[in-house]
């Protein structure tokens, strides 16, 4: 019987371990990824503390289900962004570029907003924003440096960057509790100077990570500007969360009817699933292209005006999980 317990008790630190850990395949964006968050209040809010077996509880916090930002991660278009192969967006003026390995997640740059202020950042020396594996206490500082571009005036910045995991625990939110959540702490310091201004840039990001789901659930991120208009903001948000309480990664639970296949006109979705919001349709790489809404669990797709070739595709849920994915192919 003791053995039996210590078998058992191995078991679940390894799988307390492998939930925890940060690798490019469960952190890194990737083309076709889709995620969604909602705004929560930022008043007296704090990050809670650091270590192992920290309970962070946000039980109380308010989330504001009608301020909701939908991501999706594609392949980079921009040709001012040539190191970047990955841009998450949510609208054309929220873009962040991202480059994984198996080793590292290096940031780019993109759009970020300092109260009032609205600049883009365009990274030479980009800030490393993981080194892999990632466990409690794993730790990486980058040097950076770039151009930056503030009200319509080209400047540039230097600074550097740390990224640490800090703590590992329970994270409660309303209406869904996470175990072995990673909580990961960026901070970066951007010297700039912009026509005859110099200042400083700080930001920082507490982001908290659980087992099987791609983003973050919980975000507090800070921002102070100094130098044009001094000004400090922090805005929380996080991960929309499951109608039933834990978010889960629901991949291939559901029955999905495509058909014809191959087709040369149109390609018919059905399924019994209500969970089931909409189809995204992929190119060969990994660019959307085309994305249907569901009604009583089937679509009618036109593919006449598609190129010939393979596609791939994902159901989404009203959750925004993926629940099944496939390929299609058109033939004319």
């Amino acid at each position: 019987m003791k053995k039996i317990y210590l078998s058992l008790l191995s078991l679940t630190c390894a799988m307390g371990i492998n939930a925890q850990t940060l690798t490019q395949a469960n952190h890194a964006p990737a083309a076709g990824d889709m995620f969604s968050v909602y705004q929560c209040d930022s008043t007296n809010i704090t990050p809670g503390a650091s270590g192992a077996g920290a309970v962070w509880n946000y039980s109380t916090i308010v989330t504001h289900s009608n301020i909701v930002s939908n991501y999706t991660a594609s392949a980079v278009t921009n040709t001012a962004y040539p190191n970047a192969d990955i841009a998450v967006a949510s609208g054309t003026n929220d873009i962040s570029y991202f480059k994984s390995t198996t080793s590292n997640l290096k940031y780019f740059g993109g759009n970020i907003n300092l109260g009032a202020v609205a600049a883009t950042l365009n990274y030479t020396s980009p800030a490393v924003y993981a080194g892999y594996p990632m466990t409690l206490n794993s730790n990486t500082t980058s040097t950076t440096g770039g151009a930056l571009y503030i009200s319509g005036n080209t400047g540039s910045f230097t600074g550097n960057s740390n990224v640490v995991a800090d703590g590992t625990g329970t994270l409660i939110l309303p209406g869904a509790t996470y175990t072995n959540v990673l909580r990961v702490v960026t901070t970066q310091t951007l010297n700039y100077t912009v026509s005859i201004i110099t200042g400083v840039v700080t930001q920082l990001n507490y982001n908290y990570y659980a087992a099987g789901i791609k983003n973050p659930v919980f975000t507090i991120s800070t921002s102070t500007l100094t130098g044009a208009g001094a000004s400090t903001q922090t805005f929380v948000t996080r991960s929309k969360p499951s109608s039933v309480g834990i978010e889960k990664n629901t991949m291939n639970t559901i029955e999905m009817s495509v058909f014809p296949n191959p087709s040369n006109s149109f390609v018919n979705f059905a399924t019994e699933s209500k969970n089931a919001a909409s189809v995204t349709i992929y190119d060969l790489n990994g660019k959307a292209i085309e994305t249907k809404n569901l009604i009583n669990g089937s679509v009618k797709l036109d593919v006449s005006n598609y190129s010939v070739g393979i596609y791939s595709y994902k159901v989404i849920s009203n959750t925004n999980h993926v629940l099944k994915t496939g390929k299609l192919s058109v033939a004319h």
